[in-house]
């Protein structure tokens, strides 16, 4: 919701909650982002007990790639719209936008140059490439690099290349001459249902469909940022 927050700021209240808007980013920032790995967990629990929580950093178990995807798209997004007159302001999400990409590019699949629907276990049985997840990504990448967020001349192909997989892996014509669009995840979440404990297993374990609107309407984004950056 922070894009449309910066928006409404933007037009109609002078920008005066700003300050509210760059906090809860780096609030995301502080509790949310791991070290070690680059990535975003994919929530938090302040009060740490709820089932999925760890009982002591109140941390979600696993990255999940499509809550890693809205982050980066709602960085992008925020980065464009932030006004260059409070230069503090772009400069913090321009920050936090190349961490959180560099930090995603390095659980790419050097194979399909897509990414996994948990992108830290690669291995794992039953693990697969995610569409939805992957073209966020790609977006997030493409705009960064025509806004100047992100560096062209090293990410602009790393965008390209992603968005070529899904067109060369998840995209079909079925008998009927339509075209789907394949490999996404139709939900996940955490709680309050008790399968939805945050593990492995309830991950893998929901539905992979075809033509859902979290895939196709990035896909129609990404080839948008493709249309500017030509």
């Amino acid at each position: 919701g922070q894009p449309f927050y910066m928006e409404y700021e933007n037009r109609f209240n002078e920008r005066k909650n700003y300050s509210d808007i760059m906090n809860q980013f780096n609030q995301a920032r502080t509790l949310l982002y791991d070290e070690k790995t680059g990535l975003y967990y994919h929530a938090y629990d302040e009060y740490k007990d709820r089932k999925w929580a760890d009982p002591e950093t109140g941390l979600s178990p696993n990255f999940w790639l499509r809550s890693i995807g809205w982050y980066l798209m709602a960085l992008v997004d925020c980065y464009e719209l932030a006004s260059e007159e409070i230069y503090e302001v772009k400069a913090r999400f321009g920050e936090l936008l190349r961490e959180a990409v560099h930090g995603i590019l390095k659980y790419q699949d050097e194979k399909s140059k897509l990414f996994f629907q948990l992108p830290a276990l690669p291995d794992q049985e039953g693990n697969y490439l995610e569409t939805s997840g992957s073209l966020m990504v790609a977006y997030a990448v493409l705009k960064g690099c025509r806004l100047g967020a992100l560096l062209e001349e090293k990410y602009a192909e790393r965008g390209k290349e992603i968005y070529d997989a899904v067109l060369e892996q998840n995209i079909y014509q079925a008998e009927d001459g339509a075209y789907h669009l394949s490999g996404t995840c139709a939900v996940a979440g955490l709680g309050p249902r008790t399968e939805r404990d945050g593990s492995i297993a309830y991950y893998l374990s929901e539905p992979v469909v075809d033509d859902d609107v979290k895939a196709v309407g990035v896909l129609m984004m990404v080839t948008a940022e493709l249309m500017k950056m030509d």
